[in-house]
């Protein structure tokens, strides 16, 4: 810059003069205060002069970007060996730093908007060979700002690095290490919110997990040397994520605190749509202000959820209230130190921003009472389970009872039952039977053979019912072999012989109930009484055997047991006596526990009956058997 020359003895002189003259190097740190400055705004005139330190490009320029050159001058020093540098607190947005005309250090390429060198301190150490021993060095920064970035120049300090370093390490960790600190606590308490959420989907907890990635993407931008979309497109994002990051923090505090009605509702989306329009204007017009205005009104609903919980606190004396106002009492009020101090206040620039750590302890103690509600919560759960498993147990004794008690009567229902069964099977049986032996002793005409055949058939009737109540478990073979015992005096007295045929294992019937029993006993002695009366037999077989392909249904795999007795004799005399009362009876009684019966006969060669019997009784309407005649029946068979 040969022609600039003339301008930077000047310069030199100027700072010269400012400190005093002096030749002899101060050892102390010295803060640079002043600085010559060339300013060329966009779209404006370019400006040059002595500035003021810190220099704020917002203040001077709103809504315009551009170019600054400051130049400084660093102080002679002696010739001692000690290690020096340029301790920048905030400089930016891109900047090169020179020192006698050489380039010693550079943040991001001037103008590139994904860079922002304001995000951290810049410490600089200077070469000794570009110190003079004798007049100031000449310190010069070039800068490209943006516009609403809080681009500039705080006031820098030139000394020994054993002294400056310490402080830009102090300030970097303040800076940098306090945005990881609160990263961190945003992301394992939203990570906690958001299980919990998932879990019983409480409001309170899934505010606080929206929440959380909005503020990690605000405090961790500070991280980011460079960033993902360019200037302002990614200003706007970083800006608006702050306004939804407080906004929910307040609706979680409602929450928290049971006070998220509707108008909390219907506040929260009147205020996300100003902050939204603000920051578009901030951003899309480049006018700071309405980005200063934006994080203003944050504090209404912040102060006023505060006003809130105290209020609560105090008249309701809610623990999370009480909570709430102890943990929020800091970072509101960082909030408004850093609006005020380094927002608003244009000679703060470059100083700390608390809001980060109280933020962080903010988060952390609101994790922490998340998870005290959620304990109380399954505390209050484990009660509530405790008394539905006593309640509950208290009905299933109740259960039992009742049980026990509808067991009781289902028994005795069960034996009335019986009872009412025995009664009308010795009616219509015995009973019968002996109304007609009563019958042919009134009339008087009956001959000793007659009565002595009803008396016969009334005990039959009556040792039948007796043997149908005994437990037979399913089993026909021991009916048959009862019945035979019953039956087989009568027939060797008459000449007849038994011939049996029933197979050593026939299958069990479950529903050989006793109705069912004395059904079959009184079908096979009506057809003992058929060959003891008209067949003139000298021999009876009598078979039993299963037979699984007679079914009843195609599908129905139950088995089937088939009886046949079968005589000698001279069978059925003809067609008509087909139709005889003794046969009508047998398939009443058939019919009435489901069986098929099938009686066949021919002329001389005798005559077979048989009997189906299913596994399950058909579903049919039992039939009543005729009543028993009085006087000895005309051949049926």
């Amino acid at each position: 810059m040969p022609r600039e020359a003339p301008l930077r003895v000047l310069w030199i002189a100027v700072l010269w003069v400012l400190l005093g003259g002096t030749v002899h190097a101060q050892p102390e740190v010295g803060t640079i205060a002043q600085a010559h400055a060339y300013l060329e705004p966009d779209g404006a005139e370019p400006w040059s002069g002595l500035v003021a330190l810190p220099h704020l490009w917002d203040k001077a320029y709103p809504g315009k970007s551009g170019r600054a050159r400051y130049l400084l001058a660093l102080p002679p020093v002696p010739s001692d060996g000690v290690l020096r540098g340029v301790y920048f607190p905030r400089v930016g947005n891109q900047v090169e730093v020179f020192v006698g005309g050489d380039l010693i250090a550079h943040r991001g390429v001037l103008g590139d908007g994904r860079t922002d060198a304001t995000k951290a301190p810049l410490w600089v150490p200077v070469p000794a060979r570009l110190l003079s021993l004798s007049v100031p060095t000449v310190l010069e920064v070039r800068v490209a700002v943006q516009a609403v970035r809080w681009g500039g120049l705080a006031a820098p300090r030139f000394g020994p690095e054993a002294v400056l370093q310490p402080q830009y390490r102090e300030r970097y960790v303040w800076r940098q290490w306090g945005a990881v600190a609160v990263v961190f606590a945003l992301a394992l308490t939203g990570v906690i919110a958001a299980g919990l959420w998932h879990l019983n989907r409480e409001p309170v907890y899934g505010y606080f997990a929206l929440c959380a990635p909005f503020g990690m993407l605000r405090f961790g931008d500070r991280l980011w040397s460079t960033s993902p979309l360019g200037w302002p497109v990614w200003g706007g994002i970083v800006a608006l994520s702050l306004a939804v990051h407080v906004l929910l923090l307040v609706r979680f505090s409602l929450a928290l605190i049971g006070r998220d009605g509707p108008g909390a509702r219907r506040a929260f989306w009147v205020l996300l749509l100003a902050e939204t329009l603000l920051v578009s204007a901030a951003f899309g017009l480049f006018q700071p202000e309405y980005w200063t205005a934006a994080l203003g009104l944050l504090f209404v609903p912040a102060v006023g959820a505060y006003v809130i919980a105290a209020r609560e606190a105090i008249v309701a004396r809610k623990p999370e209230a009480i909570a709430f106002c102890i943990a929020s009492f800091v970072p509101i009020g960082a909030g408004l130190y850093d609006f005020l101090e380094i927002r608003i206040a244009t000679e703060s620039v470059g100083r700390s921003s608390y809001l980060p750590l109280a933020t962080m302890l903010f988060v952390l103690l609101m994790g922490w009472l998340i998870l005290d509600r959620y304990a109380r919560q399954v505390r209050a759960y484990q009660a509530l389970s405790n008394s539905l498993d006593e309640k509950v147990r208290q009905r299933e004794r109740e259960l039992e009872v009742s049980y026990a008690l509808l067991q009781q009567e289902h028994e005795q229902h069960a034996a009335l039952q019986e009872r009412q069964r025995i009664m009308r099977d010795i009616h219509d049986g015995v009973g019968s039977q002996l109304v007609g032996l009563l019958s042919l002793i009134g009339k008087g005409r009956s001959s000793r053979a007659a009565l002595r055949e009803h008396a016969h058939a009334a005990l039959d009737e009556l040792r039948m019912a007796v043997d149908a109540m005994q437990p037979v478990d399913g089993d026909l073979a021991t009916v048959l072999a009862t019945l035979r015992y019953r039956l087989q005096p009568r027939l060797a007295a008459s000449g007849i012989s038994v011939d049996w045929q029933v197979d050593e294992e026939l299958p069990t019937l479950d529903s050989l109930t006793p109705h069912r029993v004395l059904q079959i006993q009184r079908i096979l002695l009506e057809a003992f009484t058929n060959v003891l009366r008209h067949a003139q037999a000298t021999r009876v077989r009598v078979s039993a055997h299963q037979q699984p392909g007679l079914v009843r249904q195609p599908d129905d795999e139950s088995p089937c047991l088939v009886l046949e007795i079968a005589d000698n004799g001279i069978g059925m005399p003809g067609p008509s006596a087909a139709g005889g009362q003794g046969l009508a009876n047998m398939r009443a009684r058939a019919q009435a526990i489901g069986a098929q019966l099938d009686v066949t006969s021919v002329p001389g060669q005798g005559t077979c009956v048989r009997i189906a019997l299913l596994g399950e009784p058909a579903p049919a309407m039992p039939a009543t058997p005729a009543p028993a005649p009085a006087t000895p029946a005309a051949p049926s068979m």
